[in-house]
């Protein structure tokens, strides 16, 4: 028996890993990013952005997107009015 299958057969011990329930979840769906664009950063960057993104709980490209888009609205009204 490998380790998942001790980790399934613990939580299956406990009862509450599959509780039935009624409770409706509603999930969105997102369209799937279709466009990957290589960014090339010194090592020292990369540590940077790694310990940034671990502090609020994103992964590295995740912060990169977001800082991005963020970006993106920031500049989006000052090219509309030229």
């Amino acid at each position: 028996m490998d380790d998942i299958d001790r980790a399934i057969e613990r939580i299956d011990r406990g009862g509450e890993a599959w509780k039935d329930t009624d409770e409706v979840v509603e999930v969105a769906v997102k369209r799937p990013l279709d466009t990957v664009v290589p960014v090339r950063v010194s090592a020292d960057t990369w540590e940077a952005l790694r310990r940034e993104a671990r502090r609020i709980g994103v992964g590295p490209s995740t912060l990169v997107r977001m800082w991005v888009l963020e970006k993106l609205r920031e500049v989006a009204p000052s090219r509309r009015s030229t």
